[in-house]
């Protein structure tokens, strides 16, 4: 049973409504803070691009002892391997959600399993529309967590680039703001604006 499946587009449909209205709440499992990474990047040809990620698990308790679970890794970059353009270049922000949704008997058997790829939003909204309010619904959790330390954050993307390029690029302060108050919601509309299915800028 795919995720294309009425039975399963139903499903996403009736959690997404739940979580919006508060039947349903989810908790925070695993939490890798937003981080720059030089690998696993957005592209789909396998090379590498620079990119800032985030990578998050929750899940949701239902009926009878079951239950969901949500792995997200989320990021944003640009599609060329020379790493991040210089402003004269323009927007060319790429964003992309690898998303993966367990569902669970009570006692632990995996009863279903999807994993999804969103590189363009528009085509894929039931999904999208889900992840939205799972964030929404977790928001509060990420924002009452003590703050991370921006300076590490700042000494990789200096020894990534000694020259300060990186370190000193607009979309770099951002994530570092991002990062030190762990405003994940905030990354996920941002990563998912661009999930355009665009490339180099076009």
């Amino acid at each position: 049973m795919g995720i294309e499946s009425e039975e399963i587009r139903r499903l996403l449909a009736a959690l997404t409504d739940r979580t919006r209205k508060g039947a349903l709440h989810w908790e925070l499992m695993e939490y890798d803070p937003i981080c720059f990474m030089t690998e696993m990047g957005i592209e789909f040809d396998g090379s590498e691009t620079e990119n800032f990620a985030q990578n998050i698990s929750f899940r949701c308790h239902l009926k009878k002892g079951r239950s969901i679970w949500l792995e997200a890794y989320e990021s944003i970059g640009f599609p060329s391997s020379g790493g991040f353009p210089s402003l004269k270049e323009g927007p060319s922000l790429r964003g992309l959600g690898f998303y993966t949704m367990r569902f669970l008997s009570s006692s632990g058997k995996v009863m279903y399993q999807s994993e999804r790829i969103v590189s363009k939003r528009e085509q894929q909204l039931l999904i999208c529309f889900l992840i939205d309010a799972v964030f929404q619904d977790t928001e509060n959790l990420f924002l009452r967590m003590p703050r991370n330390n921006p300076l590490s954050f700042q000494r990789y993307l200096r020894h990534h680039d000694p020259g300060g390029g990186l370190e000193n690029h607009p979309l770099s302060q951002l994530m570092k703001r991002y990062y030190r108050d762990n405003r994940c919601l905030d990354f996920h509309l941002l990563a998912m604006s661009c999930a355009n299915g665009k490339k180099n800028g076009k």
